[in-house]
This record gives C-alpha cells, sequence and structure tokens, in this order.
C-alpha cells in the first residue's frame, strides 16, 4: 500500500512538472526580422521563476541595456538611438509560466534606423547565455542553463550574483 502511495506521489509530480528552455530567434512569429530573447516552459506543468542570470561571452549582464552597451554599443549616439530600437523588455524574475507558453524577455526588430545595430545583436546573440531557477507547483526546484535536456535539482534557489533585471 505504502509503494502503491509513493508511485502515485511521483506520478502527480511527473504530471506537474515544468522545464524551462532559454533560446534566441531573429525572426518574430509572423517571419519578421527579429532579434528575441526567450524563455520557453517546455514541460508538463506551470513554472514558478524564481531566479534568472544572463551573461555574454561570460560576463554578466545585470539588465538589456548592459547586455548592449557590452556587445553592441560603441559611441553615445548609438546608445541613445538604441532606446528607442528596443521594442519589447519583460519581468523574467519573478512570474509564472505555464506549460507550454513562452516569454519573449527581449526584442530588437529590424528597421531602417537600427540595422548595424540589429546586425551585430544578431551576430552576438549566440554569445548569451544564461542561467534560470524555477519550481513546480509543489515546490521542487531546479536550476540549469535552459540549453540543454538537463537541469539540476535544488532545495531552493540561490540568489544570484548579477540578477538580470528588466531596467
Amino acid at each position: 500500500m505504502e509503494r502503491m502511495a509513493n508511485d502515485n506521489a511521483r506520478l502527480v509530480e511527473a504530471n506537474s512538472w515544468p522545464f524551462i528552455e532559454f533560446s534566441t530567434h531573429n525572426v518574430d512569429e509572423h517571419g519578421g526580422a527579429d532579434v528575441r530573447l526567450v524563455l520557453t516552459n517546455a514541460g508538463i506543468g506551470p513554472a514558478r521563476i524564481e531566479t534568472f542570470e544572463l551573461w555574454w561571452n561570460g560576463q554578466p549582464m545585470a539588465s538589456p541595456a548592459a547586455l548592449l552597451r557590452a556587445c553592441c554599443l560603441t559611441t553615445p549616439t548609438e546608445i541613445a538611438e538604441a532606446k528607442t530600437a528596443v521594442t519589447a523588455v519583460s519581468l523574467v524574475a519573478p512570474r509564472i509560466v505555464s506549460a507550454g507558453d513562452h516569454v519573449d524577455f527581449f526584442a530588437l526588430p529590424a528597421s531602417s534606423g537600427n540595422a548595424e545595430l540589429f546586425q551585430k545583436f544578431n551576430r552576438e546573440r549566440d554569445n548569451v547565455t544564461a542561467r534560470v531557477c524555477y519550481c513546480s507547483v509543489f515546490d521542487e526546484c531546479w536550476i540549469g542553463s535552459g540549453l540543454t535536456t538537463h537541469a539540476d535539482r535544488v532545495a531552493g534557489c540561490p540568489a544570484p550574483t548579477v540578477p538580470f533585471t528588466s531596467r
């Protein structure tokens, strides 16, 4: 009887398992040129994202502006123009992502006014990595890069040294 109860509990946990993936894209959902950084819950249960970290070439980034300054912007004029070029910046953590849903937390669409920035960021997006810590509805937590099919089970989400924020 105890084994059946344990098996049932494991089955319920398995049927609520979230799995967060990190990806970059250079085309939006309508086929337009748009560099996006995306988190997707490829699991079968909702994910409560607790912490999120982002790096470019191994350097921690605190915000979308820091990312663009580090990878792609060299002059004050470029920095000023970049503020109007970015169309989507979204809070990554804390937040809930439903199973099968995704969050475009950064988007830079191509336009005539930002062609050089778009090209630079499109090249550099492959040098962007992440670490995300997320939990299930049963407070089971995992931490991973979102780039592989593996995430490590953790007792709780550690505070990041440099959390990535939407500011």
